[in-house]
């Protein structure tokens, strides 16, 4: 999860286009969404 918070500030700090930066801290929202709901659908099954 660290890796992903970092990615994620790295995402947001990284300013090559206003536009291009809009788009990828969209996609990094969704992606780390997605993470969280398979860490957490993961877990139910383990459990």
């Amino acid at each position: 999860m660290q890796s992903i918070v970092q990615l994620t500030v790295i995402g947001k700090v990284f300013n090559p286009n206003k536009g291009k930066l809009l788009n990828l801290n969209r996609d990094l929202d969704q992606y780390i969404e997605c993470v969280r709901w398979y860490l957490s659908f993961k877990l139910t099954i383990m459990f």
